[in-house]
């Protein structure tokens, strides 16, 4: 049997600058460890006794008896600069020696202890009882035994002691120990910290490969943030969800968040600034592309950010793209337009999308009067279009009343919006119609049938909204409109490649 000392333990004020190694009692108590360092050694090798048993089983008894105060005296001054939260709980795994468990619990001033051991190590639980005895209550220290290489185990214990007891009670603030016990029982209790979300800790040391055991004094505190929150793997596939469904604003606040804490940032920082980017593209705010488009074209230089190459070269041509936005360049305006309606549709947004794909085929026909006949929808100068305005006004009466079925009065009017825009280049015989599949009354009037399933929108005149038959539609119709006019006017690009790869990344 062991003949191990009681001793009732206080709170070691250490009383000296506990970051300053040249501090006179520091160095005294330096001094001291390393005298009884010395001794120990030789109790190990055998060229002393101090009490029965093995050599190593006395070198053990000898460390616990004269030297643990000193020892916790030199772990509290290395760890001075270590912050940890106030904690209610210390759960530690405890293997073949008491010490990391002891100074763990020295180290962090839990109000209650929860020791986890295996049955061939529990003898180990008197030795910490004895220890901490006068410290805590009773019931403030527990140990339970597992099976060691049952990760399970682990899980379910640290779940049971860490969940509050009655219904409303604040949660536990707990630290997981996971110094002793077995390898695969720190791997399991590192596993549980992420799932339960709890910070970690370790005593550190060096190591003696005479004893195979810390070097007594070198031993320090070490706080590791809950593994999800160190790495951000889980969070970072919840931000990355937000930003494939297009919840920007969301996933460039929540990648924010990682870049300023995760261990490697710039991954982060990149989905941050794409989601910023695209936030601001889909508002259309023109003034503040600029400087997200310079935010995001340095996460494409930063080899850390870890894109691969075709997504590299497809960002890039985004950007190209954007800073055309930024200048105002009628193409590219008209198929953004197209762009974000098919967005908005992918997202299941059919008002939105269906308002955008209105504008693609008003922007398009709009565009063709203006680069056909140097002709402003907006202020219209309709000699531009026939030199003879009364009879261009006769014509275009005569197909509107056909197109609506009707025998009201059709004015020239003094701002032409999409079907009258549409009516007027019917009027004119002018190829974009034609080029969009619409070759007389019949065309027309389905044409019409869509706006008019736009313009009954919540988002335009009406008061219901887009189903997404409709919408299908309308999409389906931008785009024939969009085809049309890229063949007239953008004969050297494929508008569904330019598409393609102007279209929003998912998987960044």
């Amino acid at each position: 049997m062991w003949q191990t000392r009681l001793m009732v333990l206080v709170p070691i004020d250490v009383g000296f600058p506990t970051n300053d190694p040249s501090g006179s009692v520091y160095s005294c108590l330096m001094e001291t460890l390393k005298r009884k360092r010395e001794k120990l050694r030789r109790i190990f090798r055998g060229l002393e006794t101090y009490g029965e048993g093995t050599a190593a089983q006395q070198a053990t008894r000898y460390r616990l008896t004269e030297m643990y105060d000193d020892v916790v005296a030199a772990a509290k001054a290395n760890s001075a600069d270590v912050e940890h939260p106030e904690i209610d709980l210390l759960v530690s795994l405890s293997g073949y020696s008491p010490e990391t468990t002891l100074l763990a619990f020295e180290l962090t001033s839990p109000k209650q202890v929860l020791v986890v051991t295996s049955e061939k190590t529990r003898p180990q639980i008197d030795i910490i009882n004895e220890k901490i005895a006068g410290r805590l209550k009773a019931s403030e220290f527990r140990y339970d035994t597992v099976d060691p290489v049952n990760p399970l185990d682990i899980y379910e214990l640290v779940k049971k002691a860490v969940r509050p007891t009655r219904p409303g009670d604040p949660p536990i603030r707990a630290i997981i120990d996971i110094t002793g016990g077995k390898k695969v029982m720190s791997a399991s209790a590192a596993l549980a910290a992420s799932q339960l979300d709890l910070k970690m800790c370790y005593i550190d040391s060096e190591f003696d490969p005479e004893t195979r055991q810390a070097i007594p004094g070198s031993e320090k505190l070490c706080i590791l943030s809950n593994p999800t929150e160190l790495f951000g793997d889980a969070d970072m596939a919840a931000a990355s969800q937000m930003f494939r469904a297009g919840s920007y604003v969301g996933a460039a606040e929540r990648f924010g968040e990682l870049s300023a804490r995760v261990s490697e940032p710039a991954r982060a920082r990149y989905m941050r600034d794409l989601a910023a980017m695209y936030q601001v593209w889909c508002d259309q705010d023109v003034a503040g592309l600029p400087e997200r488009i310079e935010q995001v074209r340095k996460r494409i230089a930063d080899p850390r950010s870890q894109l691969r190459p075709e997504t590299a070269r497809r960002l890039s041509d985004q950007i190209d793209f954007a800073q055309k936005l930024v200048a105002k360049d009628s193409s590219a305006l008209l198929l953004n337009s197209y762009l974000l309606g098919d967005h908005y549709f992918s997202l299941g947004r059919h008002d939105f999308a269906a308002l955008l794909f209105y504008r693609t085929i008003e922007k398009s026909l709009a565009e063709r009067l203006r680069r056909a006949y140097s002709f402003n929808v907006s202020r219209p100068d309709y000699t531009l279009l026939d030199p003879d305005p009364e009879d261009l006004a006769a014509r275009f009466e005569q197909t509107a009343k056909t197109v609506f079925h009707s025998e009201r009065a059709f004015a020239l009017p003094w701002r032409m919006q999409l079907m009258e825009a549409a009516i007027m280049l019917f009027v004119l015989e002018d190829s974009m119609l034609p080029a969009t599949g619409i070759r007389g009354f019949g065309g027309l009037r389905h044409l019409r049938a869509l706006a008019d399933s736009r313009n009954q929108s919540v988002l335009a005149h009406g008061d219901t909204a887009v189903s997404k038959g409709n919408c299908e539609k309308l999409k389906r119709q931008a785009l024939v409109h969009l085809r049309g006019f890229w063949g007239l006017h953008e004969p050297d690009q494929d508008v569904d490649q330019r598409i393609e790869i102007v279209r929003f990344i998912t998987e960044a």
